[in-house]
């Protein structure tokens, strides 16, 4: 496990070191990332590293097969409902790019290994996936099928954290690759996510509005649903009487779905045919799918979960929520050797227990910053905060105002990164005119990096912490000059929360610490050193909360380099800049 400030090489350093291990012992190598848009750093890693060296070595970017299918009937769909009209597509052999990629016959098979051959002469030590797509536009081919034979072929495999964490992908991953686990080197990069990452994976969710969904799809297949809606309502208001929220017991959706006559079993595959009829006959994505889904799951008590109901802005929601991803993560145990490395890897002790490392087996290494102190100036500003009890509109206008002054202040592109999409919804309309590019929940990667190109040249960037744009993108062109981190991405206290920090607290007895404190002001830090990326960077970073000042939280912050305490950021934004 490592733990080394942002920008100072550790994915050339893990990669390079791995390659040589690997090399010697043939063995594979995954480079296992939590975003799509961190991909391009490690391809470009491996290249630089095998074409300097002259070396036999193949990488491929791989990415689910959702994110590269050239089909136009299902570029559209969610997940669910994507992966159900191209199994049925595949099964039917209706897909012509398939067909292409891999075929069904003999004769289909030869033809789709010349073309992959073909591709294979223009591919060298590795491409990005983008370019594996138009290659395969261009011939006809299903980019992942490529992508999948590309693995077979491959010393280094960069993927996302759901191909080795999520067991039912892991098991078809690996058979359909040929690799094994045993015989593998597997880097985590981002690793402070993992655990997070895992439990987001693991959980489901529904609310009124998927059966009100549910009952327009079955409508618009001439079929009746009934009064779903009204009646979820209904059994939900009873549930939770005067509360907000509480957890519930399996049994008591059971009661809800009973209340149609109907077992869950059969809910569950009329949902799944309504929903497959649906998505083929309109080529949209359907909530009988998901629905279907969450249902199954539902019963599923092989890991440690919390089961919520909640009213929040008028529906009803029903949420099964993973507390423990060390079942899964434990699978780390099992490889050859793994590193798992973040700029924020803090406490390492915390990220250990929490992913279920075996402590005999674990080596546990923090690095010092390698950057001049002199180079950075750390500026908390007083009268300020998020906390739940002060977000209005004084408050906003008075974050808007100091925001205008250090925008005003600072020679070139400023980045602002806020501790919700809420909270930025908020502050930004009350910000004077200006050129904003604002990152959106559910960006594609594609365009987050048409948003960085145009900050390129300059601009305000605004994002929230735990984002993709304040996490593992590099500003390595010294596109940031000053970084303001807005408030801190705590969660909000409601029962999930204090399930995860008794369930934190029962097993480690750090449950206030691991459950709630540390993650939300890693984000924080994980935001703050974006903008350091080489060693002439320059940066002033505002942290615009007064907590900041507190002991629980400016643990963050580095002693050798200089912090300043004021209430006028935009003055000492100023002075840094002129020095």
């Amino acid at each position: 496990m490592a733990q080394a400030p942002t920008g100072s090489g550790k994915t050339d350093a893990a990669l390079s070191a791995a390659i040589s291990c690997a090399v010697e012992n043939d063995q594979t190598i995954f480079f296992l990332t939590p975003k799509i848009s961190q991909h391009k750093i490690a391809m470009d890693v491996v290249r630089g590293i095998t074409d300097s060296h002259s070396l036999d070595v193949r990488a491929v970017d791989l990415v689910g097969r959702s994110h590269c299918c050239i089909s136009s009937d299902l570029q559209n769909l969610d997940n669910d409902s994507f992966q159900t009209s191209c199994g049925k597509k595949i099964k039917e052999k209706q897909c012509e790019f398939y067909i292409n990629a891999k075929g069904y016959s003999r004769f289909h098979e030869a033809k789709a290994k010349v073309r992959f051959e073909q591709m294979l002469k223009k591919y060298g030590s590795g491409i990005d996936h983008h370019d594996v797509i138009k290659l395969g536009i261009k011939a006809q081919c299903c980019p992942y099928e490529w992508l999948l034979q590309l693995a077979t072929i491959s010393n280094v495999i960069i993927a996302d954290y759901y191909h080795l964490m999520i067991p039912f992908i892991r098991d078809i991953f690996l058979l359909k690759t040929k690799k094994r686990i045993e015989n593998s080197i597997i880097i985590i990069d981002e690793a402070h996510n993992l655990a997070p990452r895992i439990r987001d994976s693991m959980s489901k969710s529904i609310n009124s509005f998927t059966f009100s969904k549910v009952s327009k799809e079955m409508q618009f297949l001439g079929l009746d649903a009934g009064p779903i809606e009204e009646e979820f309502q209904k059994w939900a208001t009873e549930l939770l009487g005067n509360t907000k929220e509480r957890t519930i017991p399996i049994d008591n959706f059971h009661e809800f779905v009973g209340r149609f006559g109907i077992t869950m079993e059969d809910t569950i595959e009329r949902l799944r045919d309504v929903g497959s009829t649906y998505v083929e006959k309109y080529n949209k994505k359907s909530a009988c799918l998901w629905l279907a889904k969450f249902m199954l799951d539902w019963d599923d008590d092989s890991f440690e979960c919390v089961r919520v109901l909640k009213q929040k802005g008028g529906r009803f929601f029903l949420s099964k929520r993973l507390l423990d991803p060390s079942p899964v993560t434990r699978i780390l145990n099992d490889c050859a050797s793994s590193i798992l490395m973040s700029g924020t890897l803090i406490p390492l002790e915390m990220h250990r227990d929490i992913l279920g490392l075996d402590k005999s087996r674990t080596e546990m290494r923090s690095y010092p910053s390698p950057f001049n102190a002199e180079n950075v100036v750390n500026i908390i500003t007083e009268d300020l905060t998020t906390k739940y009890t002060k977000r209005d509109l004084e408050n906003y206008t008075a974050i808007a105002n100091k925001l205008d002054a250090i925008i005003e202040k600072t020679p070139g592109g400023t980045a602002i990164f806020f501790p919700s999409y809420g909270v930025m919804d908020s502050v930004l309309p009350l910000l004077k005119p200006k050129e904003l590019l604002i990152q959106k929940a559910g960006m594609k990667p594609s365009d987050i990096r048409r948003m960085l190109r145009s900050f390129s040249s300059g601009g305000v960037l605004c994002g929230v912490q735990g984002g993709s744009l304040g996490e593992g993108v590099d500003y390595s062109q010294g596109e940031i000059k000053t970084v303001v981190i807005v408030g801190i991405a705590l969660e909000e206290m409601d029962v999930e929360t204090r399930a995860l920090i008794d369930y934190y607290d029962q097993k480690f007895g750090r449950g206030w610490d691991y459950g709630y404190l540390y993650p939300g002001t890693i984000k924080a830090l994980q935001a703050a050193g974006r903008a350091r990326r080489k060693e002439s960077d320059r940066v002033a970073v505002v942290y615009m909360d007064e907590r900041f000042k507190w002991k629980k939280y400016n643990w963050i912050l580095n002693r050798n380099e200089r912090t300043i305490i004021t209430n006028i950021p935009e003055k000492h934004i100023a002075m840094f800049w002129e020095d």
